[in-house]
């Protein structure tokens, strides 16, 4: 993964408890993930989707989205992206 300083510094403010040099390191994280998708703008998500790619956020969904986002942002997240029910298991 190709990450720029620039690209850490618009999603700094969601994380003013972690060192952005842990961040950058941690980006693929469940934890950072679901941060992004919880509280994240619409361009915060953009350029942090840029710099994971959106397969790894549909993993993050189909793995630990259910336990780790409100039930709203689930639904909403599995809607973007267009993801079936099969894996919505509690």
């Amino acid at each position: 993964m190709n990450h720029k300083k620039n690209d850490i510094s618009i999603i700094q403010n969601l994380f003013w408890d972690y060192d952005t040099n842990s961040l950058k390191y941690h980006l693929t994280s469940p934890f950072v993930i679901a941060r992004i998708l919880e509280l994240g703008t619409p361009q915060q998500f953009k350029t942090f989707e840029k710099m994971v790619g959106s397969s790894c956020i549909k993993d993050f969904l189909k793995t630990k989205g259910k336990k780790l986002l409100t039930d709203k942002s689930f639904n909403f997240w599995k809607i973007y992206y267009k993801l079936d029910e099969t894996f919505d298991s509690t």
